[in-house]
């Protein structure tokens, strides 16, 4: 938890952040290695083999197979076979009963139709059976423990287990492998982890590098020591690499599923401005952190991208969606159709156009309060932090040009058709009193409030704070910010992720610059209703959200979970590819339904940590059961560096962590 907050100066803002809370220090990142069967291991792995020399086999049934075997602290030998399994007596073997004979008072009991699989032995000489049940703690004679769901096991029905010699215990299932460290599992599950999901052995070598063998190929799954810093070097080395289009970020799809480094394909996306502004402010955020000439020099390239979709729209105050050139089109991009339609209601106008200002350049239209979000969060953030006086005036004056234009256009957003765009909408006539639009009402009067604070900060002119005034009190704008999550949209089922990342990128300027202890009073509420847990309603808190977390304690002094936010980034995979993972089918979770909806929209009873699940942005329901795109796509690891530099930048994060 952060506590005991004092003031720092963003540039000549002021704001709470954490004092002293992060300390460097390196973590165990999870890598994994992929081998196709038949495919040479490195030298002097091998599958091992063994020999149950422990086993007389000559007083065992004739004919049959040794497939597992333990000694026991009290010397008798369990020996799984194809017939059963058997224990030894004084003089041979006797079929070994599931379940102690004589239990104690208050000893849990076995179901005695477990089936028994595989065990092994701990130095301890205490017997570890896998069964179809789960995992079965015996002391060789009387005393039986089950391990299963209720302990956490994510997979009961276990193939093989491992005891690994630093206390970490390995098993493989039939759907993936878990590992049980320090009492908490981790399960692995899919192509991102493994060749196959029929896992059916485990070993691990002197280096503490877990093998297992799948029916498909072997997987090597190790802890690779390495820091956050490390990581978002690593993920910039990957954007730089393959996501940067012109300074434009957005993920890439892999024309060969897992393949980064064979053919690629540019996403040309409706939220090109977006992607592009967070990756902006992430690069001001680790110039601030670091002066690092780099990140100004990374952020200016996609700074001028981000205002070169107003600048070349051919329409003063209208940023287009996305831009591509006719030589990027003929190369190949994803998501250019010249043909496709302005998707407001009633229009059949076309939503790609040829810039005015240059004719070898497209733009696309209908853009969406979304961007003008990201936009402004960009704006913001790369003004205070890290632009040069030249860049400075050129953020004032898009700025200004797009806010005259919301204005001008009684606070819509209008596009090349002249007519406003299906979601650039802030109208008081619509978000209050249209039922078309009234479910917007909260995060919209969240965004034209930002926007307006932002222009007046940036510009200096007093028009926008006289705008927001008028909408604050003649329009209730304020009160509006309370209804956000709360009722219907605060059920799990009606919950819009992606409205809940364009608000917090809404919330963060608005409460940093807002100073008025009034307006600051209902704004802090509205974002500690979000936050803060309410009978009944599912808060972002339980997401163990980063950049919510940190912006949250940052904007308010409150108290937010440092530790939640460093773990689910450190959990982050070190692989971008969009793998497919499937929990539905886990023993130790729970499934919700909302009732008419197909099972594949299926979500869990809590968030499981983003190495066991597929989420690459903020604006995906990290509470989805199953997902992914089957190795087709990698993502640019925006959501993730931009939550790593604005905690580095508030002191929840150490910059050598």
């Amino acid at each position: 938890m952060c506590r005991n907050f004092h003031a720092t100066a963003l540039v000549g803002l002021w704001l709470a952040v954490a004092p002293a809370i992060a300390t460097a220090g390196t973590y165990p990142q999870l890598v994994a290695t992929k081998y196709a069967k038949g495919a040479a291991l490195p030298e002097g792995v091998a599958r091992p083999v063994p020999t149950f020399d422990e086993v007389d086999r000559s007083k065992l049934p004739k004919g049959l197979t040794v497939l597992a075997a333990a000694r026991a602290a009290n010397g008798r030998v369990w020996v799984l076979t194809d017939d059963g399994p058997f224990r030894s007596t004084a003089t041979g073997y006797e079929p070994l009963e599931v379940g102690p004979r004589h239990p104690e008072p208050g000893q849990p009991g076995v179901d005695w139709n477990t089936k028994i699989q595989t065990m092994t032995a701990d130095p301890l000489g205490q017997i570890w059976v896998g069964t179809d049940r789960g995992v079965v703690l015996c002391d060789g004679e009387q005393w039986w423990l089950k391990l299963g769901r209720r302990d956490g096991m994510p997979f009961e029905d276990i193939n093989c287990l491992h005891l690994a010699a630093n206390g970490d215990v390995w098993a493989g299932t039939p759907e993936g492998a878990w590992r049980l460290r320090d009492g908490a599992f981790r399960y692995f599950w899919g192509r991102r982890w493994l060749p196959d999901n029929q896992v059916e052995a485990v070993w691990t070598d002197e280096k503490g590098r877990a093998w297992l063998d799948t029916k498909e190929g072997v997987a090597c799954i190790e802890d690779v020591s390495t820091t956050l810093a490390d990581k978002a070097a690593h993920y910039e080395s990957i954007l730089q690499k393959r996501h940067n289009r012109r300074g434009y970020i957005a993920g890439i799809d892999l024309k060969t599923p897992g393949e980064v480094d064979g053919e690629t394909i540019f996403d040309v996306s409706d939220n090109d401005g977006l992607w592009t502004s967070m990756y902006v402010a992430a690069q001001a955020l680790r110039f601030a952190a670091t002066q690092d000439p780099a990140a100004r020099e990374a952020g200016g390239r996609s700074l001028n991208a981000l205002l070169d979709l107003e600048r070349l729209s051919g329409i003063p105050g209208f940023p287009a969606r996305a831009m591509v050139t006719d030589e990027e089109i003929a190369a190949g991009v994803r998501g250019f159709d010249p043909e496709g339609k302005v998707h407001a209601i009633g229009e059949t106008a076309k939503v790609w156009y040829r810039s005015p200002t240059n004719p070898g350049l497209w733009c696309k239209g209908d853009t969406s309060s979304d961007e003008l979000d990201g936009h402004y969060f960009a704006w913001f953030l790369y003004h205070e932090l890290a632009a040069d006086d030249a860049q400075k005036a050129e953020i004032a004056a898009v700025v200004r040009r797009v806010t005259d234009g919301i204005l001008k256009n009684d606070y819509t957003l209008v596009d090349h058709t002249g007519r406003k765009t299906r979601w650039g909408i802030w109208s008081p006539e619509l978000i209050n009193q249209h039922p078309l639009h009234h479910d917007l009402r909260p995060l919209n009067s969240i965004e034209i409030l930002m926007f307006l604070k932002v222009a007046e900060h940036i510009t200096g002119d007093a028009r926008y704070a006289e705008a927001a005034d008028r909408l604050i009190k003649d329009h209730h704008y304020l009160l509006n910010s309370l209804l956000m999550r709360r009722h219907e949209g605060g059920r799990w089922a009606d919950i819009n992720h992606s409205d809940d990342e364009l608000l917090y990128l809404s919330y963060y300027p608005l409460l940093v610059l807002e100073k008025d202890p009034a307006k600051r009073r209902i704004l802090v509420q509205s974002i500690a209703r979000t936050w803060e847990p309410n009978e009944g309603e599912q808060t972002i808190r339980a997401e163990r959200n980063p950049l919510y977390n940190f912006m949250y304690g940052a904007t308010t002094g409150r108290r937010c979970d440092v530790e939640d936010a460093r773990e689910t980034l450190q959990d982050w995979p070190w692989d971008l590819v969009s793998w497919t993972t499937k929990n539905s089918h886990r023993h130790d979770v729970r499934l919700r339904h909302e009732p008419g909806r197909r099972r594949i929209n299926a979500v869990l009873d809590r968030v499981l940590s983003p190495a066991e699940r597929t989420q690459a942005r903020w604006n995906a329901n990290p509470w989805r059961a199953d997902w992914g795109s089957d190795g087709r796509h990698e993502d640019d690891g925006v959501a993730w560096t931009l939550a790593y530099w604005l905690g580095v930048h508030h002191g929840y994060l150490s910059p050598d962590e």
